[in-house]
């Protein structure tokens, strides 16, 4: 699988616009108390913090320190060939100003922020060179421990986990284990790894029915391993262009046949990097969905243009929230 970047980006321009309805997604971050809005999210997806953390700028994969008051993401630019980490802290009721982590690099993309469960340590995905690593452009995952509330500088995660594919969307659970995916054997496909003895051992695939044909991808894993979300791109049976599948883990490495979560979450354009928040409660991903009307308001003015272009609402990849009810997917088939 190549960059989630080109991955998202591409699908995006390619598609066909979304006939996403506009529903309840209208918010004042004013009255917000805490970074999930307890009392006030729908079992339907509404847009996260719009103007806020949602902008105009692309940006997908999001992750929370355990407190949930600090929100940290990917940002891109095609345009300046620029990906790194950004984050945003969560304070008086509302998220401050967009800073980036103090390693971002101008020509070395950095996507794919994860945070550990305990909050000690950032993982992502970087094409960044090491010794020992695999000839050609490639991206492994990397970590940065946090030290006295800094992160430090990041160490790859090396053998057995790297290989001369690409290795995406690192997400660790309580007993250490990394989820992610690679393109190791040409297709994308969904992966672990266990910490064992200090480190980690060799790549287990998950089994086939997890695994299809398709390319998966952005597997999020409760961090007990209870269930995991993951994408599923160009499935002829989806709502789009990739869509959000769920899994309940029924053994060591044994999952249940995955169901897609179903219209209401998955649009027709992008939808992937899902992510539940530290409480369990909500589910947010990102998502290329265009408001119903939207291309038609931005040619009634040259000024509703602007207005739209420099919004949330310019078709831009941004974040979606909503309660996440595990019960409505148990015990479906696929």
């Amino acid at each position: 699988m190549r960059n989630p970047l080109i991955l998202l980006l591409g699908i995006m321009l390619c598609a066909a616009c979304s006939n996403e309805k506009k529903g309840s997604e209208d918010q004042n971050p004013e009255t917000l108390n805490h970074p999930f809005k307890l009392d006030s999210i729908p079992h339907k997806p509404i847009k996260f913090h719009p103007e806020m953390v949602s902008t105009e700028i692309d940006k997908f994969n999001t992750s929370f320190s355990p407190d949930g008051n600090i929100i940290y993401y990917t940002v891109a630019s095609q345009k300046l060939g620029v990906t790194g980490i950004a984050f945003q802290k969560f304070e008086n009721g509302q998220f401050g100003s967009p800073e980036f982590v103090p390693f971002i690099s101008a020509d070395i993309p950095m996507a794919d922020v994860q945070i550990s469960p305990d909050g000690n340590l950032m993982l992502f995905s970087t094409s960044k060179d090491y010794e020992g690593k695999s000839e050609g452009f490639n991206f492994n995952l990397w970590t940065s421990e946090l030290k006295d509330g800094e992160w430090l500088e990041p160490k790859p995660l090396g053998m057995p986990i790297a290989s001369s594919g690409n290795e995406f969307y690192p997400v660790m659970t309580n007993n250490k284990t990394i989820y992610f995916n690679s393109d190791k054997e040409g297709n994308s496909n969904l992966y672990f790894s266990r910490f064992k003895d200090g480190a980690y051992q060799d790549p287990i695939r998950l089994p086939d029915h997890i695994n299809s044909e398709r390319k998966e991808a952005d597997a999020f894993v409760a961090a007990d391993k209870s269930f995991i979300i993951f994408v599923r791109v160009d499935e002829p049976d989806g709502f789009g262009n990739s869509d959000l599948y769920i899994s309940f883990r029924e053994g060591e490495n044994i999952w249940s046949n995955p169901v897609n979560m179903g219209q209401e979450v998955n649009s027709n354009q992008i939808d992937g990097s899902p992510y539940v928040t530290p409480d369990g409660n909500y589910l947010i991903f990102t998502t290329g969905r265009i408001l119903d009307g939207i291309k038609n308001k931005t040619v009634e003015s040259y000024k509703d243009f602007k207005t739209i272009m420099s919004s949330s609402d310019n078709g831009s990849l941004n974040f979606y929230i909503m309660k996440l009810d595990l019960d409505k997917y148990k015990g479906q088939k696929l």
